[in-house]
């Protein structure tokens, strides 16, 4: 079988005024063959020189030095086929994903930026989130390899991420300078992390994965393939039932047991934004809007919950756990308090009407 490829190096700076951006890139295009034969040429590639996959086009990098500079990159809204193989939607989901933490890694190496270190955290999570939501469909041994990857890595980037919410509220002199200096540390192992052979594998290993996986074959060959659509109602209602019985008491749990029903709440928003757009009538799109809104006060809540629950084992590994001043960064209020007004929300997020349900009386 003739094989053939473009294989084309850009060198070279988009400008702006008094703002350049240099580009640095080697760009694939496929002539003939599979896609699997340009991941191949890209290992190649990668084995002689570290390379990264980009998600940006030279348009996007011109326009990005007129438009304001941005420094962080929240999740971009999907349109969904509710009529399109569900394999169609994962792919483009995890797709989606991948471009958030890309953006915002790139802003994190160049600025230590940490909203942009949490969306990028964020942006794994969701990847993680929709490897689990779609998990019935994913087969073999590798989603669930590149899922502990990602789960790694996500790791590294946690812990820089616990001592900036720390730091946000650390206004004594020393313990600020002391979390400080642990982030600073802490934010070194993370960039040095995002340019390691490992997370560059990792990036190159999904990406070859989401676009010549065997799942992509499986469901195509299957006689009955099930909708997106269907897919995302049945998928809602799954994890609303989970929500509510890991969370039906919150105050007969324990903290490691609250922070599962954390979990399950981020997952079942993550999965409400995925399919948002195949619930766009009038009804669902109000339904949609209340539903969220409901989530964020639950999640707000947990949070918080969390906050109590971690902040002391965070101070601990720095040895700040007798700190004078560790209070006032992990003091959150009155944990039965917050217990009470969770297990509000929890039956908030419960009370609110179904957006992903087609028919009156769901």
């Amino acid at each position: 079988m003739t094989r053939r490829s473009n294989f084309v190096v850009d060198r070279g700076a988009a400008i702006a005024g008094e703002r350049r951006a240099p580009i640095h890139e080697a760009e694939l295009e496929l002539k003939d063959g599979s896609q699997s034969d340009l991941f191949a040429l890209a290992r190649k590639i990668e084995a002689l020189v570290p390379v990264k996959l980009g998600v940006r086009s030279k348009a996007e990098r011109g326009y990005r030095l007129v438009e304001r500079q941005q420094t962080v990159f929240k999740a971009e809204r999907l349109h969904l086929d509710k009529n399109a193989r569900a394999s169609a939607a994962f792919q483009a989901i995890a797709a989606t994903c991948f471009r958030q933490f890309r953006l915002n890694e790139d802003v994190l190496i160049e600025r230590r930026n940490g909203e942009a270190l949490h969306q990028a955290r964020v942006a794994l999570r969701r990847l993680r989130s929709a490897f689990t939501l779609f998990k019935t469909l994913l087969i073999g041994d590798e989603p669930q390899r590149l899922k502990e990857e990602l789960r790694w890595l996500a790791g590294i980037l946690g812990e820089a991420r616990n001592l900036d919410v720390l730091l946000q509220k650390a206004a004594d002199g020393d313990l600020h300078e002391r979390l400080r200096q642990a982030r600073e540390a802490a934010c070194d192992e993370v960039i040095q992390t995002l340019g390691s052979a490992r997370t560059r594998a990792l990036m190159l290993d999904f990406s070859e994965w989401l676009y010549c996986g065997d799942y992509l074959l499986v469901e195509a060959a299957a006689p009955e393939q099930i909708s997106t659509g269907d897919f995302a109602s049945m998928a809602l209602d799954k994890l609303r039932k989970r929500l509510k019985r890991h969370g039906q008491a919150l105050a007969e749990i324990d903290d490691e047991h609250r922070h599962e029903v954390r979990k399950d709440a981020k997952k079942t928003r993550y999965a409400a934004e995925f399919f948002s757009s195949l619930f766009q009538d009038e009804r669902g799109i109000r339904r949609y809007k209340r539903f969220i809104a409901a989530m964020e006060e639950l999640q707000d809540e947990l949070g918080a919950l969390n906050d109590l629950a971690t902040g002391p084992d965070v101070l601990a590994r720095y040895g700040l756990a007798d700190h004078p001043a560790r209070d006032v960064v992990i003091a959150q209020g009155d944990k039965a308090s917050l217990i009470r007004k969770a297990q509000v929300s929890i039956d908030g997020v419960l009370d609110a009407k179904r957006f992903w349900r087609f028919r009156e009386g769901g």
